[in-house]
């Protein structure tokens, strides 16, 4: 779980994908390191479809969206840190899948760095 203070989502879409008649299902998210990370929005009746990714769920606040949760789900679909699944996605939530980490190692590199930022310092 994410802590309460987290805002990662960026509110608009990347420039490229949008050019390219892609339209508006792509997000960065921005880890502690400074890292952007490619995510795509999906249904969240699609969730139980994906593999091997990084899954956020994010709810709009104020001016941007805080992430309620970061977890890595394993090649069978499966969370690796033991969080329910599937999720209770909260009516109004945006549910968004990273599939651009290599492997687990680097799924679980994203999930570090993203929730870095709502550890205490």
């Amino acid at each position: 779980m994410v802590a309460e203070s987290l805002l990662l989502l960026s509110d608009r879409p990347p420039e490229v994908p949008m050019r390219a008649g892609l339209g508006d299902r792509f997000r960065y998210l921005t880890g502690a390191s400074g890292k952007r990370y490619l995510f795509t929005l999906i249904g969240r009746e699609d969730l139980a479809d994906f593999r091997a990714a990084v899954v956020v769920l994010a709810r709009r606040e104020g001016s941007g969206w805080r992430a309620l949760s970061v977890a890595e789900i394993d090649r069978d679909g499966r969370p690796t840190a033991g969080e329910p699944w599937p999720p209770i996605v909260p009516h109004g939530c945006r549910v968004l899948v990273h599939l651009l980490a290599a492997g687990s190692e680097e799924r679980r590199m994203v999930v570090a760095d993203l929730t870095a930022l709502a550890r205490p310092s």
